[in-house]
């Protein structure tokens, strides 16, 4: 028996990939790159999951405002405000352009590591997607935009008490899509599985 299969790892050399999955909240992100990841360590492939959520968790809470909390920064970093309609609507200054530029590198990093990595994120806007084509100058990433009826994401919201930001997902549903998609899915139509199979095929494209 060889070394590698000791080890329960494959003997072939993986080819670095990245898959960008993007959205409003609530519509399924983290399902699918968790299912994604599944299917690829079902075939002996090492991808890391990686998420914006562990990046704004690590922010100090003084440049968050949100709800009755106003950090003494928060024009710098990341505001959550809660409009009439009750969605809530984040706005960016400009510590927190800085954070998701950072956020951009380190996917970028991981994958020029030689390590393939499928991340959840948001796409804020045009100034956004463009830090994300320089953070990944070099590497072709497949992106994924998924959505659904803004009927749907509350729903799904309202019924998840875990979720601190009640109408944050009609508030980024309301943005206008920004990029350029090689895959587009509603998640209240089209199964994770599914949706995993059309990334899959892509990336043998």
């Amino acid at each position: 028996m060889v070394e590698s299969q000791r080890r329960g790892t494959t003997n072939r050399d993986e080819t670095r990939e990245l898959v960008v999955v993007t959205g409003p909240a609530t519509v399924g992100k983290s399902t699918v790159a968790k299912a994604l990841q599944s299917e690829r360590a079902a075939h002996g492939a090492l991808w890391l999951a990686v998420e914006l959520d562990v990046f704004a968790r690590a922010l100090p809470r003084d440049w968050i405002s949100v709800d009755t909390h106003a950090g003494r920064y928060d024009e710098h970093g990341f505001v959550y405000a809660r409009a009439d309609d009750g969605s809530i609507q984040l706005t960016l200054g400009s510590d927190g352009r800085r954070v998701l530029s950072a956020f951009h590198r380190s996917v970028a990093a991981i994958v020029r590591s030689g390590v393939s990595v499928v991340c959840e994120t948001i796409v804020y806007d045009d100034d956004d997607w463009t830090d994300w084509s320089e953070a990944l100058n070099g590497i072709v990433p497949c992106w994924v935009r998924l959505s659904a009826p803004i009927a749907i994401l509350e729903g799904r919201e309202k019924a998840d008490r875990s979720r601190v930001f009640q109408g944050l997902a009609q508030g980024m549903a309301a943005r206008r899509p920004v990029g350029r998609y090689d895959i587009e899915a509603d998640t209240s139509t089209e199964t994770v599985s599914a949706i995993v199979g059309r990334i899959i095929n892509a990336l043998r494209d």
